[in-house]
């Protein structure tokens, strides 16, 4: 079976960052001695080149929470859920592939190079089937009740996006 690619993407580090100066001043500074879902936050962060307020907004975890994930203290599931849901990622414990049994691992690795993705885009696409067949499973009125607590979600981050913007000005 023929190599087609490295398992898992190139952004994914496990060194820790050097600490330099950055000359683009809008480029988020990602703490060294932070957790890895930490720092991933300030890398996605700087990467996208979101400002705080702007996840603040998107995700309803405040600024000053954000901040303090620097050097005081540590994010909760559900901030880190919300942050990362903002920007576009999935917060979802996973084993690695050391944890695993070998019949396990070996056929996630056969899959990851068969559909020629990393291991992360494996575990998505597994997570969605596993989702879809939730979906499937579930009656209607299920459906609506998930539907109706995710718009009322919807319209408390709204009401709060706008309360926050009319504070500002």
């Amino acid at each position: 079976m023929p190599a087609t690619g490295p398992l898992y993407p190139h952004y994914f580090n496990a060194r820790v960052p050097t600490k330099t100066r950055s000359r683009n001043r809008r480029t988020a500074e990602i703490p060294e001695r932070a957790p890895p879902h930490v720092r991933l936050f300030f890398s996605l962060l700087g990467m996208q080149g979101l400002k705080y307020d702007e996840i603040e907004i998107g995700s309803g975890v405040l600024r000053s929470t954000q901040k303090s994930w620097k050097r005081k203290s540590f994010p909760s599931l559900t901030s880190l859920q919300s942050v990362f849901s903002f920007l576009g990622w999935d917060y979802v414990p996973v084993p690695s592939l050391e944890a695993m049994p070998g019949e396990i691992s070996a056929e996630l690795v056969k899959l990851a190079r068969q559909i020629e993705a990393d291991i992360p885009a494996v575990w998505r696409a597994a997570v969605a089937v596993g989702v879809e067949q939730a979906l499937l499973n579930m009656s209607i009125a299920e459906k609506r009740a998930v539907l109706e607590a995710r718009a009322a979600n919807d319209n408390a981050l709204c009401r709060r996006a706008r309360k926050v913007s009319t504070s500002t000005d």
